[in-house]
């Protein structure tokens, strides 16, 4: 791999710890899920840090692929499966993030039809997966 290309992944983490650390700030100012679903600037910020946050793990993962030289995928749900049948990603984090890529597509293309309470759910549920995420590319990073 090049040393620009493990760079740009290490700025995507760190772009990643950035968007969890305001995830995981907005957690701590939601009372319960009738206030979350009510205020639209919470929902509205955790909305976007989401998308942001998926944004740079499927950035990583083309970084990837391109320094790889693994073939591209059709389309960017078979990203996670790709670079689990790599060894890349482990069984664990390539299954909870597989649904989390398709997540990330509504929250750019289907805007007008989010579905507010899997915005939540997802900010309580599927953010560690972030850190889970930076630990398996940070340990493939130091094999190679």
């Amino acid at each position: 791999m090049t040393e620009i290309a493990r760079q740009k992944i290490f700025e995507k983490l760190q772009l990643l710890d950035e968007h969890f650390a305001y995830l995981e700030k907005l957690k701590t100012e939601i009372q319960d899920e009738e206030q979350f679903l009510s205020d639209f600037h919470i929902f509205a910020s955790t909305e976007r840090y989401l998308q942001l946050s998926y944004q740079a793990i499927i950035d990583i993962l083309d970084l990837i692929i391109i320094e790889q030289g693994i073939e591209k995928p059709e389309d960017r749900k078979e990203i996670v499966s790709l670079l689990y049948n790599k060894g890349i990603l482990s069984e664990d984090l390539a299954y909870r993030l597989d649904g989390s890529i398709g997540f990330r597509n509504i929250l750019v293309h289907d805007y007008g039809k989010i579905d507010k309470k899997m915005v939540y759910k997802y900010l309580m549920e599927k953010t560690d997966d972030f850190q889970v995420f930076k630990r398996e590319i940070l340990s493939w990073l130091k094999k190679i």
